[in-house]
């Protein structure tokens, strides 16, 4: 029963990661669906960014916070090991001095998550990707 349990939550985990990745790429992209790599100056279609966490996922607390995630370049992402400090630089300039500091500390909240919560955050995020993709013109 348990490692069904596990299998379970890590499938939604894995529906919510596909869908939050999308709205996130999407949400960075213009309209011709163009993403900005948040570290460096890459450019590149948003199919071929990574959604970048400034917070590792492995922060439950943080890991589906639209301002803790951008679009990112995979040299930054995967072979710069995110480029945290930079990337917490840039989320200062989006959103005010502090908010790296704020995304840090909440971080190492406790929070216990559950499939059914999972699954919904799935469904917003999915919304939320669609009706941008729709209102800038992009195909998911």
């Amino acid at each position: 029963m348990g490692l069904n349990k596990s299998k379970n939550l890590s499938s939604a985990k894995k529906t919510a990661d596909e869908w939050f990745s999308k709205y996130v790429r999407l949400r960075d992209a213009d309209v011709n669906g163009m993403c900005k790599c948040i570290t460096c100056d890459t450019v590149k279609h948003w199919k071929e960014m990574d959604a970048g966490h400034f917070q590792s996922r492995r922060y439950n607390s943080t890991r589906y916070h639209a301002q803790n995630c951008h679009a990112q370049c995979q040299k930054c992402n995967q072979y710069g090991a995110g480029e945290q400090y930079k990337h917490g630089k840039e989320i200062d300039v989006l959103y005010g001095e502090g908010t790296a500091e704020f995304l840090t500390n909440l971080s190492r909240s406790l929070y216990k998550t559950n499939k059914t919560e999972i699954m919904e955050t799935a469904k917003e995020f999915k919304l939320q990707a669609e009706y941008i993709a729709e209102k800038k013109g992009i195909k998911i």
